[in-house]
C-alpha cells in the first residue's frame, strides 16, 4: 500500500543564498523549521535555510531569487511557485475560477480524499495572487525568473 511522505520526512533540506553544492557558514533555518511551498502538484513541507551571510539578501529576495513567492516579506513561512501563479492567472482569465474557488481547490491537490489536514492560509493566496493582477509581479517574471 501507498503511504504519505513529505519532502521533508524524505531528507530534502534546501538552502537558499548560494549557488547548488555550495554549504552556507551560518544558515538560519525557517521558522520552527517548518516551511510551506505551494506548487502546481501538491503542497509540499521542506526542510529550507536562509543564508545569513554577510553579503546575503533577506529572506524575500533569497526566495524570490528561486522564482518563490513569499507569504510576507518578513520571516516567511510559507511560498508559492510562479508556476502555480501564472496557473491560476491564466485559470482565472480562461475558465473565470474565482479565487474563493482556487484556494479552496488547493489542499485537493495534495490530498483528494480529505483525510490528511493541509494548511494554508487564504490571506496569503489572496494576496499573493492580487500582487500578480496587479503587475507587481509581472516585472519579476521579465527579470528572467519566470521563462514562458
Amino acid at each position: 500500500f501507498f503511504s504519505t511522505v513529505t519532502l521533508k520526512s524524505l531528507g530534502l533540506h534546501i538552502q537558499l543564498g548560494h549557488d547548488p553544492g555550495q554549504c552556507c557558514r551560518v544558515p538560519k533555518p525557517a521558522h520552527n523549521n517548518d516551511f510551506m511551498v505551494i506548487d502546481a502538484h501538491r503542497i509540499h513541507e521542506v526542510g529550507l535555510d536562509f543564508c545569513r551571510c554577510e553579503t546575503a539578501a533577506s529572506h524575500y529576495k533569497q526566495l524570490l531569487h528561486v522564482c518563490w513567492f513569499p507569504a510576507t516579506s518578513t520571516d516567511p513561512r510559507t511560498a508559492a511557485t510562479f508556476s502555480i501563479l501564472k496557473f491560476f492567472h491564466l485559470l482565472s482569465f480562461e475558465s473565470k475560477v474565482s479565487m474563493y474557488e482556487f484556494y479552496y481547490m488547493l489542499p485537493h491537490i495534495t490530498d483528494n480524499t480529505g483525510i490528511q489536514l493541509i494548511r494554508v492560509c487564504s490571506i496569503y493566496v489572496q494576496r499573493s495572487v492580487l500582487m500578480l493582477l496587479s503587475g507587481s509581479l509581472l516585472n519579476i517574471f521579465k527579470d528572467g525568473c519566470y521563462v514562458a
